[in-house]
């Protein structure tokens, strides 16, 4: 409670300190209509017009939407800062492009995050400290001071409040993008009743409320926010598209990708493969770059390995489909073997592995194999684009985000079957493009009704499933937003709020 207690206080005294100094700060403002706040400031606001600093608390590489949103300012003219951990290796396009640099910042007492919970209870505070110190003095220290703070959202302690501080200083505005709430990612650790939740909560809204602009995932999100949170500033919904890199691939490029990922290369190797297949032959695919007359079907799924997804609940469907398979047949409709491959790493992945080895060997699978593998960025899209169906179990900690990975599934026209919550149908429409369960039992049916004669039959509700991602509408209760591309969608929702802002800067300066 000491801690805790600590912490609160931090939280009130800095809201008071930022309200005391805002509003004196805003008395000595030489031009209350323009963001600086000195007459340096006003000078280097000239000099910093197209600019944007993103700032993501996490690993860069590991953060598709803050790169997809680089890439869009980028190519839009703005000088583009990215302040974030280092970790997986960010895209080509974005460490060559001359209006993108990368500002790293280290990564205080990491292994705190890993510690029991008492520990972690002790040294998380600490770990903020020297987290929110660091992150200050990069941002502070950027020259010119960038036209706008972009800040992914998640993780909002400190983040938040040393952007703010950091704006308040420089005259940036300060974007939002609301990727989920931090509190609820807490309280899948410590219990939605916990105090260091109900302070993180108070803390989020806080900081959270005012910006130039919020972005959120879903439309529930919005919503929500808006209410309460009670945010300030422009709000708008921005669902997530994918890049062009995510696309459907040709066989000869499927083969290519087969040939060589390490566990696909190691089942092929085994007697799960098909014994009258040419040997030169991969388990999907010919050399000839053809489908196999027997092959299995490909399901495929992405994972951060974090207690959110509930891959118990794919492993017990997996081991009824087996049973089923064994029979030969559903009535007249026969079942093919399955492969399930899982990309991602993560605390849970070893787990994961032992539970999926003993079901092989206890149970006796012979049509299910379930391998993880860890892709290269450039394959994660490739696998997706071969693949005949994607699984989600993606549950969200606040109810109100989006699974990015049935987006990418979905860019590669790919079907998909998601476990159920509340807002999953502004994206997975059921029947439509996907569908959604709520039980193993459930996932068990879809995956047999599915695939029954796969490869050989009509494969109609697939092919269906594949052809709605394109005639679907997107989005909230009313919404109607057709699907396309990243770009597309970003120049339609963010450009106009940062273009907006530049006309009115260059505006109030030939006033003055």
């Amino acid at each position: 409670m000491i801690v805790f207690a600590i912490i609160a206080a931090l939280v009130l005294s800095t809201g008071a300190v930022y309200r005391v100094g805002r509003s004196l700060f805003a008395a000595r403002r030489p031009d209350a209509a323009s963001p600086s706040v000195t007459p340096q400031a006003t000078a280097e606001h000239r000099t910093k017009r197209k600019s944007v600093a993103l700032v993501v608390l996490g690993d860069i590489g590991r953060s598709p939407r803050m790169l997809y949103h680089a890439d869009s300012f980028a190519r839009h003219g703005f000088e583009t800062r990215i302040v974030a951990h280092r970790g997986s290796s960010p895209p080509q396009s974005l460490t060559e492009n001359a209006r993108v640099r990368f500002d790293y910042l280290e990564t205080p007492l990491a292994w705190v995050s890993k510690l029991p919970r008492p520990l972690f209870l002790l040294f998380a505070p600490l770990k903020i400290v020297l987290g929110a110190v660091g992150l200050y003095r990069t941002l502070i220290g950027l020259r010119p001071a960038p036209a706008y703070l972009f800040v992914q959202n998640p993780p909002a302690i400190p983040t938040l409040a040393v952007v703010k501080v950091v704006a308040f200083f420089t005259g940036s505005r300060v974007i939002i993008d609301w990727h989920n709430t931090g509190y609820s990612v807490l309280a899948l650790r410590l219990g939605e009743k916990h105090t260091a939740v109900s302070l993180a909560r108070s803390f989020e809204h806080f900081w959270g409320r005012r910006a130039h602009a919020h972005l959120c995932v879903s439309d529930a999100m919005r919503v929500q926010l808006t209410r309460e949170a009670k945010l300030r500033g422009d709000v708008v919904t921005l669902h997530d598209r994918p890049p062009a890199t995510f696309r459907r691939l040709a066989l000869h490029e499927s083969h290519e990708l087969f040939e060589r990922l390490p566990s696909l290369v190691a089942l092929n190797a085994t007697t799960f493969s098909d014994v009258d297949a040419d040997p030169s032959a991969t388990l999907f695919t010919s050399t000839s770059g053809n489908h196999l007359a027997e092959r299995p079907a490909l399901l495929v799924s992405s994972t951060s390995w974090t207690a959110d997804e509930d891959f118990s609940i794919l492993l017990a469907a997996l081991s009824q489909y087996e049973q089923m398979a064994r029979t030969g047949k559903i009535g007249a409709v026969r079942l093919p073997k399955v492969v399930v491959l899982i990309t991602g790493k993560g605390a849970g992945k070893a787990a994961f592995e032992a539970e999926v080895a003993r079901r092989e060997q206890v149970e006796g699978w012979e049509w299910v194999r379930v391998r993880t593998e860890w892709l290269e960025r450039e394959d994660y899209p490739r696998l997706l684009g071969s693949a005949d169906l994607g699984i989600s179990l993606h549950t969200s900690t606040s109810g109100i985000d989006l699974p990015m990975k049935v987006v990418d599934m979905f860019g590669c026209g790919l079907p998909v079957v998601a476990l159920d919550f509340p807002c999953i149908g502004e994206l997975v429409k059921d029947g439509k493009n996907g569908r959604t369960f709520k039980t193993a039992d459930e996932l068990f049916i879809l995956l047999t009704n599915l695939l029954h004669d796969f490869p050989n039959g009509d494969a109609d509700e697939l092919a269906k499933l594949s052809e709605g991602i394109e005639t679907a509408r997107y989005g909230g209760e009313g919404a109607e937003d057709a699907w396309g591309s990243w770009d597309a969608n970003w120049d339609r929702v963010i450009l106009p709020l940062v273009s907006q802002s530049e006309l009115m800067a260059t505006s109030s300066r030939k006033r003055r």
